[in-house]
């Protein structure tokens, strides 16, 4: 017998086609801004599967979350469904703590739809100002 458990896991099909449509946007995004994509994967290392021909890290979810919970109400959360703060009217605390609440899986997919939602919001709102908006340099 084995004088311990052995453990074998899969990662399922459905998480692997999430990382692929991951890492394609990625790519795609890396290429619209002129970044360079550094990432290797080495096969030797704990979490490492390969997927369609390419090598991934699944690790799972290792990103906090709910540290400034979205919600509907200034009573019950700390910014609305845009991530704008409730109480500064130009406060956006846009990231994973926005989540209320988090699954067993990494939240990269989700907040970055979360965060593109929230670019978008703003977006609409600076091409409707009544007055212009001065940007400072960083």
């Amino acid at each position: 017998g084995n004088m311990r458990p052995v453990i074998s896991f899969k990662v399922p099909d459905y998480t692997m086609r999430g990382a692929a449509f991951a890492r394609r946007l990625s790519r795609q995004l890396f290429d619209q801004l002129g970044a360079e994509d550094h990432t290797n994967y080495d096969p030797s290392e704990y979490g490492y599967v390969e997927f369609e021909g390419e090598g991934y890290r699944i690790l799972g979810g290792n990103h906090l979350a709910g540290t400034h919970i979205m919600g509907t109400s200034p009573a019950t959360s700390v910014v609305d469904d845009n991530q704008r703060s409730w109480e500064h009217e130009n406060l956006y605390l846009v990231g994973g703590g926005s989540m209320p609440t988090i699954g067993t899986a990494n939240i990269t997919l989700t907040a970055t739809a979360l965060n593109l939602r929230t670019a978008r919001h703003l977006l609409h709102e600076l091409r409707h100002q009544d007055q212009p908006v001065a940007l400072a340099a960083l």
